[in-house]
Formats: structure tokens, C-alpha cells, sequence
């Protein structure tokens, strides 16, 4: 009888921790999800970390995550790395065309690679623009997956619009937030390790 009742407790016990509430991670006033469970397109990824991109440091434009299958707080660990990986743009502005945010990842980009990387990844790149071209608006959220063996996903509320061969193409786009010369210190920094005050339970 004894033995019974340790079981059916332990059982109701790891019952309880499964049905408690995922944590969280709060940014402004924005919610997400600490990790994004394994799915048939996906292995389990673990948020890295997040920021917000502002323009002139008066526009609030969108909310950068990086989830990971490894995460690290190291730049060149997660260049390096062969895992999963993806980066989502979460919108904060209340309209935004998605090329034009396309367009700014690839300015920010030639700042962290050399010409001959530019020259390389050139059609790729444009191929990136185009499948960004799409309104958007406040709470929507584009995503670009690093998929080992094929290349880079685009997905644009939900929408798979293709998959751009190369890692080398994935690498410089982390490298806008993570590489060099980051879209700003702040954001690298946030990104590469984030305040783990900031997590809570939803």
C-alpha cells in the first residue's frame, strides 16, 4: 500500500509540473515564449535573447528574437554553430512595408561583410528583399529560420514564401545584430544575453 501511494503521488506531482504555465520572457510590453517546443519543422529552440530596434532612438520599429537550438552568449560560438536557428521581427509600428525592412537588414549587412562576401551573396540578398515584400502591421511577425542542409526559410505571418541556399547568407544576417558593427550595442548585447530578471511565469 505504501508503495501505491508514493506512486500515485509522484504521478500527480509530475502531472502538476506539466500543467504549469510556460515561462515567459517580457520585453516593453510585449510577451514572449521562452522556448518554442519541437515541432515536425523544427527541433525545441531556447530564446537567446531579444531586443528592440529603434530608429534615431525615437521610433520603436520591431521587437528582434533569436531563439537557438544551442544557445550561447558568444557571437562567434553562434556563427559557428550548425544548429537550428531563427530570427523573428516582431512589429511594434502600426504599418511597415516588410521590404522596407528588408531593405534596411541589407544596408546594415555590408557594414559586416567585406566586398567580396557583398558580391557573393548579391542575388541572394535581392531574392531576401522580395520575399519580405509585404505589408505589415503592428503585432505581425516575420521570421527567417536557419534550416541545416538547406538554407534560410523566410516566413512571413506564417506564409513560407521560399528557401535561400547557404549558410554563409544566415551568418550575415545574425551578423547585423550580433557581428561587428550591430545595428547598436545595446541591441547585441540584449541579444547575446538577456536580462534574466525580465522572465517570468504566464
Amino acid at each position: 500500500m505504501i508503495r501505491m501511494w508514493n506512486l500515485s503521488h509522484s504521478v500527480v506531482f509530475l502531472l502538476a509540473l506539466l500543467a504549469l504555465p510556460a515561462a515567459s520572457y517580457t520585453i516593453g510590453d510585449q510577451h514572449f515564449p521562452d522556448r518554442l517546443t519541437a515541432s515536425d519543422s523544427h527541433p525545441q529552440l531556447e530564446l537567446n535573447g531579444a531586443s528592440i530596434r529603434s530608429y534615431y532612438y525615437l521610433i520603436d520599429t520591431y521587437v528582434g528574437l533569436l531563439y537557438l537550438e544551442n544557445p550561447s552568449t558568444e557571437a562567434d560560438d553562434i556563427l559557428n554553430d550548425s544548429g537550428y536557428k531563427r530570427i523573428i521581427y516582431h512589429i511594434l509600428v502600426n504599418r511597415v512595408s516588410g521590404r522596407r525592412i528588408a531593405k534596411a537588414m541589407y544596408e546594415a549587412l555590408q557594414l559586416n561583410v567585406s566586398r567580396e562576401e557583398a558580391r557573393r551573396l548579391e542575388d541572394r540578398l535581392n531574392q531576401l528583399v522580395k520575399m519580405f515584400d509585404a505589408k505589415m502591421q503592428r503585432g505581425d511577425e516575420g521570421y527567417v529560420d536557419y534550416v541545416p542542409g538547406l538554407g534560410s526559410r523566410v516566413v512571413i505571418n506564417g506564409e513560407v514564401k521560399g528557401i535561400i541556399p547557404g549558410k554563409d547568407l544566415y551568418d550575415a544576417l545574425l551578423r547585423i545584430w550580433i557581428g561587428e558593427h550591430p545595428v547598436s550595442r545595446r541591441f547585441k548585447q540584449e541579444i547575446l544575453n538577456r536580462n534574466p530578471a525580465q522572465v517570468a511565469d504566464n
